[in-house]
């Protein structure tokens, strides 16, 4: 891995921590608490400004920040220490962190769904002559964007919806040519493979998106990934995910190198991925003493990110049947 891509990396990491700092800092100023001090990176000081009453820092290391609140960490009792304030107060600024980051993804993920699009199911080929997509009305160059109603926000999910669906009657809506066309295909399930089939071949295709559209389609993005992270953390405790199947800081590190350099859509899509990490896993009930720790939700956030990578590169399937 290449100095640029160590550096890329570390810059990555330092802008999502950044932000969810400053979700601390923006609530805690508009709540009226004391910071003694808000700072990009870790370690020694490299410069630092102090206004109303906090001191602005910028630090050696490219690996985080912090917001540091007034009596956080200490055995301070007067009356503008952090643990003095009313615990609706501090809610709110607990929260705003992970909030920033959840936000953070969702902004990206818009950028990403505008600017790139997203694969989804494109038709390439019927199985036979006179299948039920075909009969349907369906064509060759469609795109699968709804099953019986229900969006499709990855390419997988189209045949998981096909195999839901209630044989004898489903509902298809395709883009073509710019435009949503629903169309009903009937007697879908064959005998022979014992499950549901249009008589299609699939293969996936970029679908940009305008910005309503994006918007919509990011928060249905974000909460696959949410679902998907949670599936993982199941995984954990069941035993079908091990200790040795995931890396940690270093390698993550060395991942999103490798992100830099593939290109700017890769590095978007793995910061969707990384900041929904640490915005959830902020969110969860973790001891008091590690919620002090930004180096442990760091390295255990990040832990599990190359999971995430492989269950959305894993929907990509050169040519699917359906």
């Amino acid at each position: 891995m290449t100095l640029l891509s160590i550096v890329g990396a570390l810059l990555v990491l330092t802008v999502l921590v950044f932000v969810h700092e400053l979700g601390h800092f923006y609530a805690g100023k508009k709540l009226g608490f004391r910071i003694d001090e808000f700072a990009i990176g870790m370690g020694p000081v490299v410069c630092s400004k102090e206004k109303n009453g906090t001191r602005f820092a910028i630090r050696a290391l490219p690996i985080g920040g912090l917001c540091a609140f007034h009596g956080e960490d200490e055995g301070v009792s007067d009356p503008e220490c952090f643990n003095a304030q009313p615990v609706w107060k501090r809610m709110i600024v607990v929260l705003a962190g992970p909030f920033m980051n959840i936000l953070l993804a969702v902004v990206l993920a818009v950028i990403i769904l505008m600017t790139y699009g997203e694969y989804m199911p494109m038709i390439n080929d019927f199985t036979a002559e006179n299948t039920p997509a075909e009969a349907a009305g369906i064509q060759v160059g469609d795109i699968i964007t709804e099953i019986d109603g229900k969006s499709i926000t990855y390419y997988a999910e189209c045949t998981d919806y096909i195999q839901q669906a209630d044989p004898a009657r489903i509902e298809v809506t395709v883009r073509r040519d710019g435009m949503d066309v629903t169309l009903t295909a009937r007697d879908i399930y064959d005998p022979e493979s014992g499950s549901n089939r249009l008589g299609i071949y699939i293969s996936p295709e970029r679908l940009r998106y305008g910005l309503l559209e994006a918007a919509t389609n990011s928060v249905r993005y974000t909460c696959y990934i949410v679902k998907e992270m949670f599936k993982v953390l199941g995984g954990l405790f069941t035993g079908s995910v091990t200790s040795d199947d995931v890396a940690g800081p270093v390698g993550t590190i060395s991942i999103i190198g490798q992100a830099v350099r593939a290109g700017f859509e890769v590095v978007l899509r793995l910061g969707v991925l990384i900041s929904i990490n640490l915005g959830i896993f902020n969110l969860l009930p973790i001891p008091a003493a590690m919620i002090t720790s930004a180096v442990f939700f760091i390295a255990f956030s990040l832990s599990l990110f190359p999971f995430f990578l492989l269950f959305i590169l894993s929907a990509i399937d050169p040519v699917d049947q359906s």
